[in-house]
């Protein structure tokens, strides 16, 4: 590869990754918020558009989906997610899609919001 076509190539890289970091960083932007997978006690999920994450630390994060997700609150065998960059244990919001295991359903994960203590 020659060095005009290598220095391109880095350039247009530089142009795609950068925004995914903006994103990332929660001083960016108020809607990306990441939380840690293994700090989650359990979920559970009062309709089928918001998904309510128990912390261990008893704090609650609530999910609000992009989309109306058919079928979330009545499945039974619950859903799954992978970290949303490899190699981290990180859910992010506007970033993530979940499984569905009682239907295959994928839906998208939508704005994380810290639920108020008297809320609960």
């Amino acid at each position: 590869m020659t060095r005009s076509a290598r220095s391109l190539l880095m350039q247009c890289f530089a142009l795609v990754a950068l925004p995914a970091v903006a994103l990332a960083d929660p001083g960016a932007d108020a809607k990306s918020v990441c939380i840690r997978a293994y700090n989650i006690d359990h979920t559970s999920i009062p309709d089928d558009s918001t998904i309510l994450f128990h912390m261990r630390d008893h704090t609650v994060w609530k999910n609000t989906l992009t989309d109306k997700c058919f079928g979330l609150r009545m499945n039974t065998r619950g859903f799954e997610y992978s970290p949303t960059n490899p190699g981290t244990d990180e859910i992010c919001s506007n970033l993530q899609t979940i499984k569905i295991r009682d239907t295959g359903s994928i839906c998208m994960l939508g704005a994380f919001t810290k639920v108020d203590a008297a809320a609960k």
